[in-house]
């Protein structure tokens, strides 16, 4: 592989000291193409400080290079680690032809300075945390990017004494670097799911050493970073390369609490600096369906928070030491709520530490005036008010330190949290029907009244009156003393009409301490699914283990469904017999999630085919409460199933778009076979309202 790979030159020279790459350079253990794929996951765990392996042939010569974050891309796949238990690390090649090859290989003589440079212009966003390194004896080792930027941030004062004597390609070299340390940043505008905004980083040197980044996890965790190291310039910036650098493993790795954030990046820049430079860090995670704000803080200046609805400045308090401080550092994790029409706004220590010629700060008083006064404004407003005010304080326009100020709103979420007390029934435009008052009346529901609208609150056992329920359409049912109700929330379950959601299971289930996911791709993932889920329960040892079996078969019936009876074309027709196997079709999707919070179980099956009816289920509840059994060639108890094993039951169908079952079961007592438990039926759609005989 190394005649595909770029060797590393020396082409010029600059009068300053600058080590070879031998000096560095890391002896690390090699692996071969036939080392099992997951003892490299136990190397990468025992060896936490390698960000890299080099990889040899079957002769122990250089083949290439397995880092970290390239091995992690893979392995943090679904089932990667099932897929690859027995297989060598050969076989990746077949997923990723590149996957060891490196931007290119060091010699051991050449020096780290040209080495950067050849470097950054292969692979400007520093994707690689390690490079290898063969020496004249042929030995191979690798040398850390890291180890190389903190060499020469401790060399630039030789550096900076002789800048006047520097070639002219030098200083371009020098404008470039700048350059590239600002296409590393995201993009000023932020547009992220539920978030809108702006960011702006103004530099006070060639270089800076203020940070910001974002990202957004599964479309639906929005992360915020705002950073600023310990002074400014040239070896300022090598650390903001650094904490780009982990930002973007993080990233990779889909890392959204901000207390982790922080810890880990704090483990880059010490082991980056090795004290020599620290880092400040403010870290946010917006949770864009529920509203829920994390946050947690490594010695930054304290976010702030404009509140919408009353029009207040909030202070997002919470310590923390700055990232490189020292090793292992825990840090605090705090949690409020943003509403929609909310506010953040972020900044470094440039703004408020700013003196003018009486060497008078800036400050925050003058800081939270200005942010109150255009709280409201949009975001450009606020950003060119804000600096407009600082020029005029310091009586210039530009500043002895770098300034960043990030400012973005919550514009919008799926579904909000209800601003009642969860005891207390809010109105939501519904026509409640009471047990006895409908079987003294069992034909008093008006045909005009939508069903969607209309709940009925059973007092006890309800089953004889299933048929009727389902001749007259009515779909959503809730007995009024069963506690898994007041678990999940009257005022959520009566509200359930006015949302459409893109997961119910969240919305039910926003903290839990255990989740599983599952994306099917074939019939036969089924079985595998199964014993994943009955192992996962199993380790986690159930309050009534009797459960377990009821889970199982519960799920095995919600997957049935999934694969079998939800595709159907356009005239309703079963697309596939139950028991065929096969693969999903191309975009055809099946989503299986599972959460656990307070000893609350809710299981979730999502697919995109939205053929399920009111009708349907209605008539199959029907059938088997009348002792009546399946339809001739239609089956269907399946459903009848889903139901008796579920605490509670919610089916929401966008026609054609989506159905989603969502199931919960409470852990904390046995399973009830005779139990009949609720259901809400949630069709997007006013049409299958009733059931004609």
């Amino acid at each position: 592989m190394i005649e595909n790979q770029k060797i590393s030159r020396n082409a010029y020279a600059v009068d300053f000291s600058a080590p070879c790459a031998s000096e560095l350079m890391v002896e690390v253990i090699s692996v071969s193409l036939d080392t099992p794929v997951l003892d490299v996951l136990t190397l990468f765990q025992t060896h936490i400080e390698l960000p890299a392996f080099p990889v040899v042939d079957q002769n122990n010569h250089y083949f290439g290079i397995i880092t970290r974050r390239n091995y992690l891309s893979i392995m943090t796949r679904a089932y990667a680690r099932e897929l690859f238990a027995r297989k060598d690390l050969a076989s990746l090649l077949k997923i990723n032809p590149t996957i060891f090859l490196a931007p290119l290989i060091v010699n051991g003589d050449d020096r780290i300075d040209q080495v950067m440079f050849d470097f950054l212009s292969l692979d400007p966003e520093m994707g690689f945390e390690a490079l290898p390194v063969i020496d004249v004896t042929g030995n191979i080792a690798i040398i850390k990017v890291a180890d190389m930027m903190l060499k020469l941030s401790e060399s630039q004062g030789a550096l900076i004494d002789t800048m006047e004597q520097l070639s002219l390609r030098l200083k371009e070299e020098v404008a470039s670097a700048a350059t590239l340390q600002r296409n590393l940043l995201r993009p000023e505008r932020v547009e992220l799911p539920g978030i809108r905004g702006l960011s702006t980083l103004i530099t006070s040197s060639e270089v800076g050493g203020d940070f910001y980044d974002y990202y957004a996890v599964d479309d639906r965790w929005v992360v915020m970073l705002i950073g600023d190291v310990s002074g400014h310039g040239v070896a300022a910036g090598t650390m903001v390369s650094a904490a780009k650098a982990g930002v973007n493993l993080l990233e990779t790795d889909k890392e959204k609490e901000p207390h982790k954030i922080l810890a880990r990046l704090s483990d880059t820049i010490l082991h980056t600096a090795r004290q020599s430079l620290l880092m400040t860090m403010f870290a946010l995670c917006l949770d864009t369906k529920t509203g829920e704000l994390t946050y947690a803080n490594a010695g930054h200046q304290f976010a702030y928070i404009y509140r919408s609805i009353t029009g207040t400045l909030e202070v997002l308090e919470v310590g923390g030491l700055p990232l490189g401080k020292e090793e292992n550092i825990a840090y605090e994790q705090c949690v409020t709520e943003m509403d929609v029409g909310d506010r953040l706004f972020l900044y470094t220590d440039g703004i408020v530490e700013e003196e003018n010629a009486d060497s008078e700060c800036f400050g925050y008083e003058r800081l939270e005036e200005l942010l109150a006064i255009h709280a409201e404004s949009d975001a450009e407003t606020l950003r060119d008010n804000l600096l407009a005010s600082l020029a005029a304080h310091v009586g210039r326009s530009n500043f002895d330190d770098d300034v960043t100020l990030f400012s973005v709103e919550h514009f919008e979420r799926h579904h909000k949290k209800a601003k009642v007390s969860d005891n207390e029934h809010q109105e939501f435009d519904l026509v409640r029907i009471v047990d006895s008052f409908y079987r003294a009346n069992p034909n008093s529901i008006a045909p005009n009244i939508m069903r969607q609208h209309l709940v009925f609150l059973a007092e006890s056992s309800f089953s004889d009156l299933i048929p009727n329920l389902s001749q007259q359409g009515i779909r959503r049912v809730l007995p009024r003393n069963h506690a898994i109700n007041t678990q999940l929330g009257w005022n959520n379950l009566l509200s359930q009409h006015q949302q459409v959601n893109n997961d119910d299971l969240v919305n039910y289930l926003r903290r839990p301490t255990q989740h599983r996911e599952f994306n099917f791709s074939h019939s036969d993932d089924k079985a595998f699914v199964l014993n994943d889920v009955e192992s996962w329960l199993q380790d986690i040892a159930l309050p009534n283990p009797d459960r377990l079996d009821a889970v199982v078969l519960l799920l095995d019936e919600l997957i049935e469904n999934g694969l079998y009876a939800a595709p159907r074309d356009g005239k309703g027709r079963q697309l596939y017999a139950k028991g065929t196997v096969r693969p999903l079709d191309t975009g055809e999707e099946l989503r299986l999630s599972l959460s656990i919070q307070d000893n609350l179980l809710g299981i979730s099956l999502i697919d995109n085919w939205g053929t399920l009816t009111p009708t349907v289920f209605l008539n199959r509840l029907a059938r088997h409460t009348q002792g009546l059994g399946l339809d001739a060639g239609v089956g269907g108890g399946g459903l009848y199933l889903i139901w008796r094993m579920s605490d509670y039951l919610q089916l929401r169908v966008l026609p054609y778009k989506q159905t989603q079952v969502c199931a919960f079961l409470d852990l904390n007592n046995p399973f009830d076979e005779e139990a009949e438990n609720g259901f809400q039926f949630l069709y997007h759609n006013e049409v299958h309202e009733n059931i004609n005989g």
